[in-house]
């Protein structure tokens, strides 16, 4: 009976989602708010600010140079990481608080959400829905005040289903509690912070592995008459989870964006991490998506290639105008060694600027989010000329 009300609840947060997509129209909330311009931005992880609030120099001075930083490269949007791992870049009711951010008197997030508002950035808080722990299986490894842990070590072995393992651990996407306490998480921010949009990256499930919920599906087959696949069963937790937050923003405040950044591949998403990017464009589950076409222009296998992935995305999008396409470019990877494309990444001085400039060009595409702000604003060698040609690129347009 519970697994039945479960669905009936599920199906229901899919109806209100696809009706409020019907009332949207992106060409006014969003292509209109640039007036025209090709939308930027760059994700500052976790990581990043742990280093800000690790600074001799003190965060106060890491923020004022990284809201310069952003300005000296016409960044319109900051997609700052308040949620990496079940835990909170400010005080929360659901969540810890991140280790580096305690003992600070003040409120991180509403301070750097000022300080970019203050200089015309928007400000998008960016989540990872279900990881909490990637480096060890150990729970004893995640913080005790985390409802993860709390919930596998009280005596109610339903809660034990809310968490999951697989080389790491993680919330289980099938669980009602669990969709839960990201959606209250969700309307904590958005009570409480003067933000532009919520943003979730690719992080959906973990593995292919059967042994991650075996027990949540187990359950669900014995109460379906009809049950799913497995896979079919893991996107519909998604689905659920996705419309969900979109539905409790909207009802919120219509003008906070909500987006997600997939991995570059659509099959990749559909077949091993369970996100059904088409299922989501089909009903309107998001406001605008950045998908993360993380390669360069001579990728050896050429559908990785940039431009072959813009198009099929561009495609994907064509089913529905209401969304919005941004691109996810990978500064990250400038003087990267890996493997496969490494050549490109560690000689060429020009790939951002050119994939930027063919973003910036098409009528299709809002704009680019680039990852990350270290490696953008690195100063190696090679970093900087890659961002003096991107800034060329930017000055020239607007001549």
């Amino acid at each position: 009976m519970k697994a039945k009300t479960a669905l009936l609840l599920a199906f229901l947060v899919l109806l209100c989602s696809c009706g409020k997509a019907g009332e949207r129209n992106i060409t006014e909330t969003q292509k209109g708010e640039y007036a025209g311009e090709s939308s930027s931005g760059v994700w500052i992880s976790y990581s990043e600010i742990n280093s800000m609030l690790a600074s001799s120099d003190g965060f106060d001075f890491e923020l004022e140079k990284a809201v310069d930083n952003c300005r000296s490269l016409k960044i319109q949007n900051v997609y700052i990481h308040v949620r990496a791992y079940c835990d909170s870049l400010f005080e929360s009711e659901y969540f810890p608080l991140t280790d580096k951010a305690e003992g600070y008197d003040c409120d991180i997030f509403e301070k750097i959400t000022t300080a970019f508002h203050d200089a015309g950035i928007k400000v998008h808080a960016w989540i990872n829905p279900y990881r909490v722990l990637t480096s060890s299986s150990d729970i004893e490894k995640v913080n005790h005040g985390s409802l993860a842990y709390k919930w596998l070590k009280d005596d109610d072995p339903e809660n034990d289903l809310n968490v999951c393992f697989a080389d790491g651990i993680y919330l289980n996407p099938a669980e009602d509690g669990v969709r839960r306490l990201v959606i209250d998480g969700i309307r904590e921010i958005i009570d409480r912070y003067d933000v532009d949009g919520i943003h979730f990256d690719d992080y959906f499930y973990p593995t292919t592995s059967s042994d991650f919920d075996r027990e949540s599906y187990e359950k669900y087959k014995a109460a379906a008459e009809n049950p799913l696949s497995l896979g079919d069963w893991r996107r519909s937790n998604v689905n659920a989870l996705i419309s969900g937050c979109y539905s409790a923003i909207k009802y919120k405040d219509a003008d906070i964006l909500f987006s997600v950044s997939p991995a570059a591949s659509i099959e990749k998403n559909y077949g091993e991490y369970y996100a059904d990017i088409r299922e989501w464009v089909k009903n309107g589950y998001v406001d605008y998506l950045i998908p993360q076409l993380y390669f360069g222009f001579k990728y050896p296998d050429s559908k990785y290639r940039f431009q072959n992935l813009l198009e099929e995305w561009k495609a994907l999008l064509s089913e529905n105008r209401d969304i919005g396409l941004l691109i996810g470019l990978a500064s990250y990877k400038i003087g990267d060694d890996g493997e496969y494309d490494r050549e490109e990444w560690q000689n060429d001085t020009d790939i951002i600027s050119r994939e930027a400039e063919i973003c910036r060009e098409d009528d299709t595409v809002l704009g680019y989010v680039i990852f990350s702000y270290k490696s953008l604003f690195s100063n190696a060698a090679l970093n900087s000329e890659q961002r003096e040609n991107l800034l060329k690129i930017l000055n020239s347009e607007e001549v």
